[in-house]
């Protein structure tokens, strides 16, 4: 039976550190996970946003040795939509089509994907998090600033934001729909998540409980 790599690694460090908490990782009211792209020349300061509405991931969280942590998280790649108010609905349906078939190629690469390899505490809940990101099946190191909210000792949210280089990629913005318009290489995501506690693995290992 195969078993993950990061539950592997995320129970052998509760077995040294004490008890990993697990998070699932889904949409939720109020949650966001936006990809702004901007935009140069004439249009500058004018901004492509797309809301993904459909993703999935698990957060693996050591209180005691937070750089232990891990998180693998999934977006799917159709689930964007593109929440430009400043074009006309004709360049929207454009821009719409534009991403989903030519940027992203989301029916023959169906998700973008983040998994974690490292994590560096830069403040009381603040996280720098390497790792790495696949991108149309490109897989290239990413970034991610996180963070974490807290009540009673739950994490209750993960915010962040991460610049992603088109060209690294081989992404080619949506300048097709709108003329010969220029677009930046870099592309920011911004994200709050809203985490749903699951299972503790226990120091000893032996034992798991469902949070209410």
């Amino acid at each position: 039976m195969r078993i993950r790599l990061s539950v592997l690694l995320a129970l052998a460090t509760g077995f040294l550190h004490g008890e990993v908490a697990a998070y699932e990782i889904r949409p939720a009211q109020g949650a966001r996970f936006v990809l702004t792209v901007e935009k140069t020349g004439l249009l500058s300061g004018k901004k492509h946003q797309f809301v993904f509405g459909d993703y999935q991931g698990t957060l693996h969280y050591d209180p005691g040795a937070p750089e232990h942590s891990r998180v693998d998280f999934s977006i799917r790649s159709a689930s964007a939509v593109c929440m430009d108010k400043w074009v006309s609905q004709k360049d929207l349906k454009k821009i719409q089509a534009y991403a989903l078939d030519d940027m992203l190629a989301a029916e023959k690469y169906p998700e973008l994907h983040f998994s974690s390899l490292g994590v560096v505490r830069k403040g009381e809940n603040t996280f720098e998090v390497t790792g790495t990101l696949t991108i149309r099946g490109i897989l290239k190191p990413a970034t991610v600033m996180v963070e974490l909210g807290r009540d009673s000792g739950r994490i209750t949210s993960l915010s962040g934001h991460a610049v992603v280089r088109l060209k690294d990629y081989g992404l080619k913005p949506p300048t097709a729909a709108l003329g010969t318009i220029g677009t930046k290489n870099e592309m920011t995501v911004e994200f709050s998540l809203a985490p749903v506690a699951g299972t503790e693995t226990t120091l000893s290992g032996a034992s798991s409980r469902r949070k209410p």
